[in-house]
């Protein structure tokens, strides 16, 4: 049994290097053995001491005469990964000699520890005159290799193991989540839209219209409470998207009708902001197979997105065309363009996310056709599950993201003229 003491005691006792050098090194010609023996310096370190730090120049090999060096694998972020221990006979560094580079581990005490260092040139020729030797030391080193993927792998097992838990807990969450939005929704959409319909019967009503304060206190009840209804549609519509809930019933579908209403419905903001829109080329579309009330829903998303972010007095347009998708699937192409802000090369690809807005939009706000007004940030999100689950594509493209310069986005939908039968 190997006994440790302090490296203190050791500093009065000198080790006979040659003898100690000959059982580990053994079948060297002596002359060699003699010649590493006078090219050892006896070294000492306290427990925790660095010997050897990572990155370094690998300048000398290490024989450990007492005590014990753990080796391990350290990060950016200050944490470390344990490697593996040597112990009294066992050689270290000598990984980086051979390779010719920085030292890749550090190693440090783990007691009071007591070494024979050898520099690099004695040790390298000795090893160049030596067949025997070369061989036993890679042999160390493939097996401390082997030793380090086996743990390697345990390593990444275990992490994996840790994952697939932490997924399930949060797919369970996540669940739970979408269950309870989407229940909520619906419950608070039934009377909302009890409270749109008293409201637009009470603006009717003879005694208020002849009354200009409670005409105007109606109409704010009413626009109030059909922007609340048409929130709590968009939370149905994410959380079916997210359950695979949607359901697309196909119709022949005529793009330039669906504009035709989507034009009406934004008129009075359109007028307001003194913005114009643009229809090219839809009357001209041929008809496609989809869900007329869905496709309704990815174009109002777009062009309300396009208003949003279109400075007063700037343009919208729309223009449709056929084309092939890369499958040679024949396709019609909706393209919404503006002259707004732009989107940064950074935000193209997170824009269809759920809640995500690009640049600073009002948190709150009267109304989501206002310059960077509000809103709940799920219209390019329900506008991207509709057309994917139509089997089409729909892309963004932007120069860049300017509130000076208004260098403006396109939004590209491609929607599959016939589906066919599964």
């Amino acid at each position: 049994m190997n006994h440790s003491v302090s490296a203190l005691e050791f500093q009065g006792k000198q080790v006979d290097a040659k003898e100690f050098l000959r059982p580990i090194l053994f079948g060297l010609e002596e002359e060699d053995l003699e010649g590493l023996a006078q090219a050892a310096v006896q070294r000492y370190y306290e427990s925790g001491e660095v010997i050897i730090r990572e990155g370094d120049e690998g300048d000398a090999v290490y024989f450990i005469v007492d005590g014990s060096v753990e080796v391990v694998k350290e990060y950016d972020d200050g944490t470390e990964r344990f490697l593996h221990t040597s112990g009294p006979g066992e050689p270290f560094g000598e990984m980086a000699l051979l390779q010719e580079g920085g030292r890749t581990a550090t190693v440090r005490a783990v007691e009071p520890l007591t070494v024979l260092e050898i520099e690099r040139d004695p040790f390298l020729g000795v090893l160049g005159r030596s067949p025997s030797l070369s061989v036993r030391i890679l042999v160390r080193l493939t097996g401390r290799l082997k030793d380090s993927d086996q743990q390697a792998i345990e390593d990444l097992s275990q992490a994996n193991e840790e994952l697939r838990k932490a997924l399930r807990r949060l797919e369970r969450l996540d669940r739970t989540k979408t269950d309870f939005i989407q229940v909520s929704a619906h419950e608070l959409r039934t009377p909302v839209a009890a409270l749109l319909g008293y409201a637009q019967m009470m603006q009717q009503n003879g005694k208020v219209q002849a009354d200009p304060q409670l005409q105007m206190l109606a109409e704010g009840v009413v626009t109030s409470t059909k922007r609340l209804h048409r929130v709590f549609n968009s939370i149905l519509d994410v959380s079916r998207l997210m359950t695979g809930g949607l359901q697309v019933i196909r119709n022949p579908l005529n793009v330039s009708t669906i504009f035709e209403a989507i034009q009406s419905e934004f008129g009075e903001a359109l007028e307001r902001r003194r913005l114009t829109l643009e229809l090219v080329g839809l009357d001209q579309l041929p008809p496609c197979s989809g869900d007329p009330d869905l496709i309704y829903k990815v174009f109002y998303h777009l062009v309300n997105n396009a208003i949003k972010y279109t400075p007063d007095g700037g343009q919208i347009s729309v223009i449709g065309r056929t084309s092939e998708a890369e499958d040679l699937v024949e396709c019609i192409e909706v393209v919404v363009e503006d002259t707004g802000i732009g989107i940064a090369p950074q935000d193209i690809h997170l824009i269809f996310e759920k809640f995500y807005r690009t640049g600073e939009v009002a948190l709150h706000s009267s109304g989501t056709t206002k310059f960077k007004g509000g809103g709940a940030g799920l219209g390019l999100a329900i506008a991207h599950g509709i057309v994917v689950a139509h089997g089409g594509e729909i892309w963004a493209e932007s120069p860049g993201y300017d509130e000076e310069t208004c260098p403006g986005s396109k939004f590209v939908v491609r929607l599959p003229r016939f589906v066919s039968p599964e």
